[in-house]
């Protein structure tokens, strides 16, 4: 009988229980208050259109536009390193601006994602859309870093442009790393590569420099080896093949480099009637790393780096 009675009261008490909750919940729910409240974080809207975004780049900047969107209150703009990363908010526009010049970036070539987001706040509550992500890769004309120049994101040292005595990165990985893919592929066709000379360092260059000019005098060192501050050897981002001298030249080694090289993102640097435009003799040893990408354009444009930058290469007298 006592066993009958404590099941009755434990099963009103989850009862009473029950109907408290329920009662709780249906009074959250009919608040105006707390109804509809919050952003709409869905990618679609029911009074917005998503927006296209688009982009052009200027001399030192990128100039997005996007398409008006009705009912729009404002637009936020967000940039990120990866397509799926986190988006970082760089402005924020009223509805009657449809563009942003986007001038945070200098120095290297940098490939960011953006988007925008339209803001509608009409209404009982906040609803916002996206507009498609926008792949670009951003640069100056021509920019100085820490005593480096930059030419449209493009590292430059040669007879013009010197880099500081304190500039020492040692070898560039991407760089390096790069090579030895190419080294690993041309071995399946039967071809040895390896890097004679890699980073050298202002003082190193300067010793060098100075013995060849004994040697051979200014002017002819001149033709085939950099004065302290302007080889490409202490970019890091240069190395010279197997053996550096005239006799590399015609050899298998020579001739699949020049066809291969651009695959896995080199150029042969100073090129064969290019000595006047580059400063240097042909150095078919000599390879230099830019990318992939813009190896490749390079070489179809049959233009060395000075032609394709609109730049020169010659020293100041001295």
């Amino acid at each position: 009988m006592r066993q009958i009675k404590i099941k009755a009261l434990i099963v009103t008490i989850f009862t009473l229980g029950a109907i408290i909750l329920m009662s709780g919940t249906t009074s959250f729910s009919n608040d105006p208050f707390t109804a509809n409240c919050g952003e709409v974080s869905t990618e679609t809207s029911e009074t917005l259109t998503k927006p296209l975004l688009t982009a052009k780049l200027t001399k030192n900047s990128l100039k997005l536009s996007w398409t008006k969107v009705e009912n729009a209150d404002e637009y936020k703009i967000y940039r990120s390193k990866k397509s799926n990363g986190k988006y970082k908010k760089i402005a924020e526009v009223t509805a009657d601006t449809l563009s942003f010049s986007d001038k945070d970036y200098k120095g290297k070539r940098k490939t960011y994602f953006y988007k925008i987001k339209a803001v509608s706040m009409s209404g009982e509550r906040t609803e916002h859309i996206y507009s498609n992500i926008l792949k670009k890769t951003v640069y100056k004309r021509k920019s100085k870093v820490h005593g480096v120049t930059y030419i449209d994101g493009i590292l430059i040292a040669n007879k013009t442009y010197k880099l500081p005595k304190t500039y020492n990165p040692g070898t560039n990985r991407k760089a390096y790393k790069a090579f030895q893919k190419m080294k690993s592929d041309a071995y399946k066709d039967g071809i040895s590569l390896f890097i004679a000379s890699g980073f050298r360092s202002y003082s190193y260059q300067k010793n060098l420099y100075n013995n060849y000019k004994a040697r051979d005098g200014k002017e002819k060192a001149d033709t085939y080896s950099a004065r302290a501050g302007h080889s490409e050897h202490q970019t890091g981002l240069a190395f010279d093949i197997n053996d550096p001298s005239s006799s590399f030249e015609n050899t298998k080694e020579a001739k699949w480099l020049a066809k291969n090289c651009t695959k896995y993102g080199f150029i042969i640097r100073y090129e064969k009637s290019k000595e006047k435009i580059t400063g240097y003799k042909y150095e078919p040893w000599h390879i230099r790393y830019l990318g992939k990408d813009l190896a490749k354009k390079l070489k179809k444009t049959g233009k060395c780096l000075e032609e394709f930058l609109g730049i020169t290469s010659k020293y100041k007298q001295r």
